[in-house]
Parts: C-alpha cells; structure tokens; sequence
C-alpha cells in the first residue's frame, strides 16, 4: 500500500529525516514512537507531500508519487490528521463532520456514538473547541473519510482516557476493515496495547522495527530509545 524507499525530508537546506525506508500494508496499525525532536511529524509531513523531499521516493501501490502534491496521497485515499487537528474552525462540528464524510463509503463505526459530544455541539463553531475536543472532531473526520490509510500525528493529545479506549475501539474497527492506520506518539503504553508493530525514530531514522506482541514481551527493548535522561 504505503511504501517509503530512501525518504529523506526537511525544511529549505535541513534534512530531519534521513534515507528512511518503510512499508505499511492495507489493515496493518502501526506505531511510530520516538523523543521529541526526533522527526517524527517531518516525516508525516514529508510522506504527504508538505515538507520538502530531498530524496527517495514515496510509493503508493508501487507507483511513486510527485513530490510536493499533497493532493494526490488524498486523491488516493490517505489522510493525514496534524497536530492541529486539520478542523476548518469557521464551520460547525456538523458541517466539519459534512465536509469530511464520502457519500459512498459506509463507515463500520459510528462516530456520533463514540464520540457523543460531537452530537451534543453539533452547532458550535470548531474553533471554539477545546484542545481534546478538536482531537475527537479531528478523529471523527478521519474516520468518515473512507480513507485507505489513516495517519494521526500525536494521537492520545489532549483525550481523556476513557476517549482514548472509545477511540482504539473504533480504529481497530476501521483496520478490521482493511484500512491502514499510522499512529505518532511519544511514549508507547498506548501502542503497544493496540498495534500491531512499533517503529522507534532517534535523528531523523527508524532504529527499531518490531511486532508488539515482541516488544510486550520484552518492554525493556524500548527503554534507553525512549526514556530522556
């Protein structure tokens, strides 16, 4: 599905993220954890097209796709959830939830009943949202876009716990679907309950790629990667 062949990406004459290659297949939930300032959102940024590529290629079904046409990975069905959430603020919950919605998709979840606040200010404007509010509007959005590949920079941002549990409910339900999903977080309690690999980034590469049944198992692998200090 989603491929990454020598990628390396920045801004103007930096690059973040160096000679990194992945692949992410249909139904497959991945986690990508790493430090801040490892590059994480670079490279989320740089595989949709809003970064600069300074080499390598990034493939959608074997083809590669022009660098810079952030239009073309939503042509193809990839969605990309920022850290600002992606809502338009000038509309309301109702019509942001409208506008993302594919008439010919049916989605096998319901996102007014895992996120029922969503229903409750269906006509408040988005931007007046609280921070975890923009989250669950974000997710929902994603969710009713029949998208093939869905990417969340900083997933559990912001989301009461309880919102989180409701929200890996309904993302298990979408890969069950065959759906890719891409999760960034900094920390990995909540990838490792729900994905089914983890990648680690430290200075702009994956340095760790591993299923998490193996990293549960044997947690300690994550540690001196992640732990600052």
């Amino acid at each position: 599905m989603l491929e990454l062949a020598g990628l390396s990406g920045g801004y103007r004459d930096a690059r973040v993220v160096n000679d990194l290659d992945l692949r992410i297949r249909p139904g497959e939930v991945v986690g990508l954890l790493g430090r801040n300032g490892v590059g994480k959102t670079t490279l989320l940024k740089t595989v949709f097209g809003l970064c600069r590529l300074f080499s390598g290629e990034v493939r959608v079904d074997g083809r590669a796709v022009r660098p810079g046409r952030p239009e073309l990975l939503a042509r193809a069905g990839f969605s990309l959830m920022p850290d600002d959430r992606g809502v338009f603020p000038s509309l309301t919950v109702e019509q942001n939830l409208r506008l993302a919605a594919r008439r010919d998709y049916d989605p096998p979840v319901d996102v007014r009943s895992v996120y029922p606040l969503l229903a409750d200010r269906a006509d408040q404007l988005a931007g007046t949202l609280s921070g975890g509010q923009k989250q669950q509007l974000g997710l929902a959005r994603a969710m009713l876009a029949g998208s093939r590949l869905i990417a969340v920079d900083e997933f559990s941002q912001g989301l009461q716990p309880s919102v989180v549990d409701e929200s890996l409910t309904a993302l298990q339900a979408l890969a069950a679907s065959g759906v890719a999903v891409l999760v960034v977080e900094q920390g990995p309690e909540i990838p490792l309950r729900f994905c089914d690999r983890i990648l680690v980034m430290v200075k702009g590469g994956i340095v760790l790629d591993a299923s998490a049944a193996d990293l549960r198992a044997d947690p300690s692998r994550l540690t001196d990667l992640l732990v600052v200090g």
